[in-house]
């Protein structure tokens, strides 16, 4: 239903731009699509705020590329999970501190819920957490003095601002424990490394970005979650000065949480077991950008991507990913 309202929204985007019988410059597809950030940078002295929202189902088990019904989870585990959905606004912030360098911060909030069906009685029950999200500061570095291409080096940190403490009731009572795909954030200081490329023709533009997530240390509970890396490539065509349309295809790998919380029982839910956190999957997503630069909505841009995953092979059981979305806003000056 939420992925409804977010194309609603975009439908209604549309018809208040075309209301105000706007002019459209013809740069609306500069940017990467929406679900990319870290994708652009400004000019000295330019700002650009954004707004992001993004949602994922996670409907179904996996162990490996294979999917696995629930009573192939209670094999080995009392409780399975059964489907679970993330969802999270971003508030974003760029400024331009020299035309080679545009520092940018990400503060998210995190909604997360969790239903799962007992082996005993087939019963269900619900697991929620919520809250602030690891906040990450990064710069953008242009190297294209250096190679001549339209590259710029991604480089961020990210501080442990989420939770990793959140609790919920489960079968072992109230304000227990909740697993490592339920808390908020990873508990460590993070370095995000990455390069990004982006280029465009008359009417065509396209580009790449390599990201990673390399976890210091480990978190007061004694452990930390697998580093993360991805790569994507996509490729945007404009229609008009108003819209273009995009495909992108996402390739992304992270690994099994190093250590374990001892606040978790291993044997009770696969979400608890460090050594099924880890996987690789491949995505494909669809996108449309809208921009305008003149009236009320000058320098104002909205966007939407939509994806689904075409591989999936997962250290399971574990619920692999469905229909995934991002709105966003974004506003220059």
């Amino acid at each position: 239903m939420k992925l409804k309202r977010i194309f609603l929204f975009i439908l209604a985007g549309i018809s208040v731009f075309i209301s105000h019988g706007l002019s459209f410059a013809g740069e609306v597809e500069d940017h990467a699509p929406i679900g990319v950030m870290g994708d652009h940078q400004h000019k000295k002295g330019e700002w650009m705020a954004s707004y992001r929202y993004m949602r994922m189902d996670m409907p179904e088990h996996y162990t490996g590329t294979k999917k696995q019904s629930i009573s192939d989870v209670h094999n080995d585990f009392v409780v399975s999970p059964v489907d679970m959905t993330m969802e999270m606004h971003m508030l974003g912030l760029m400024y331009g501190v020299s035309d080679e360098l545009t520092l940018m911060v990400m503060v998210p909030y995190l909604i997360k819920d969790m239903e799962h069906r007992r082996r005993t009685d087939s019963k269900q029950f619900s697991t929620h957490s919520q809250g602030l999200g690891d906040v990450k500061l990064s710069g953008m570095y242009s190297l294209k003095e250096m190679t001549e291409l339209p590259l710029h080096l991604n480089m961020g940190i990210s501080a442990p601002t989420g939770s990793i403490n959140r609790t919920d009731r489960t079968l072992l009572g109230p304000d227990r424990n909740l697993p490592y795909p339920m808390q908020l954030g990873s508990g460590t200081v993070d370095f995000h490394p990455g390069v990004t490329y982006l280029d465009k023709s008359e009417n065509w533009s396209w580009g790449a970005q390599a990201n990673s997530i390399v976890r210091f240390g480990r978190n007061e509970q004694k452990y930390k979650l697998g580093n993360a890396y991805d790569a994507s490539s996509w490729l945007a065509y404009k229609f008009n000065e108003l819209v273009s349309s995009s495909i992108r295809v996402k390739g992304s790998i992270w690994g099994n949480v190093d250590g374990a919380d001892p606040r978790l029982n291993v044997n009770l839910v696969p979400t608890a077991d460090p050594n099924l956190q880890g996987g690789e999957r491949v995505d494909m997503f669809l996108g449309v950008n809208l921009l305008s630069h003149k009236g009320a909505l000058k320098d104002h841009r909205l966007a939407l991507e939509v994806g689904y995953p075409v591989y999936q092979n997962l250290t399971g059981p574990q619920l692999g990913v469905g229909l995934q979305g991002t709105v966003g806003w974004q506003k220059a000056w």
